[in-house]
């Protein structure tokens, strides 16, 4: 079956990589396999394969997974970016790729997450700012608009305590919107957060969603 040609494929790129060179084999990580049954029927599997793709300054993580049912496969490729710790850098960069598509849907997301030091103590003081990217196309239905969204957040953390943060995000669907959350201000175990979700209709900007919710947060155990 496909989904067994995409096992055995991935089993074979394990072997044939692990023979090409030692540092091949030192990326190869434990696979990772799983299959799930109810009332003793097979419902579904997960299969992994990991690479640790590291070099001196950077951490690197690519994973290609296949997973779900016989009939209905999902497959998913996965590469992380990350700088490693170092005591002349006190900024921190990271970079998220990935992809996963089946016989229904086909889905594309990134994230970029950079931190920014200041004061006296930069690893403790620090504004960081990500951005997230997400796509996805139906495939089922021919000529159908692909989904897409993009969201940008910035964080702020004094003292090594998480602050607050703000996020500003958009996409297709119209449901443009503002996030606010102040996180544990004045030493309060709780998280308060203000979400506003508006879109505009006929040159008019309506506002579809708004919540407060508070979170309590348990500060020692």
């Amino acid at each position: 079956m496909k989904s067994s040609a995409v096992i055995s494929a991935l089993g074979a790129f394990a072997l044939s990589a692990s023979l090409a060179a030692p540092a091949a084999a030192q990326a190869i990580q434990k696979p990772d396999l799983s299959v799930s049954a109810n009332d003793g029927r097979f419902t579904g599997y997960s299969a992994a394969l990991p690479l640790d793709l590291s070099t001196d300054t950077e951490s690197a993580r690519f994973t290609a997974r296949v997973a779900g049912t016989l009939e209905s496969p999902t497959y998913d490729l996965d590469l992380n970016l990350s700088q490693k710790p170092d005591e002349a850098r006190t900024g921190k960069r990271s970079l998220a790729l990935g992809a996963s598509w089946n016989d229904r849907e086909a889905r594309l997301r990134s994230s970029m997450s950079k931190m920014f030091g200041f004061g006296v103590l930069p690893r403790a003081n620090y504004v960081s700012v990500s951005m997230d990217m997400n796509a996805s196309q139906v495939i089922a239905v021919p000529g159908q608009i692909p989904v897409a969204r993009a969201n940008v957040r910035s964080a702020l953390t004094l003292d090594g305590k998480p602050i607050g943060s703000i996020a500003v995000g958009g996409g297709s669907m119209g449901d443009e919107g503002v996030d606010l959350s102040f996180t544990r201000p004045f030493d309060i175990p709780a998280e308060f957060t203000v979400s506003l979700r508006a879109a505009a209709t006929h040159e008019e900007w309506r506002v579809q969603d708004s919540r407060f919710m508070i979170k309590l947060v348990k500060a020692s155990w």
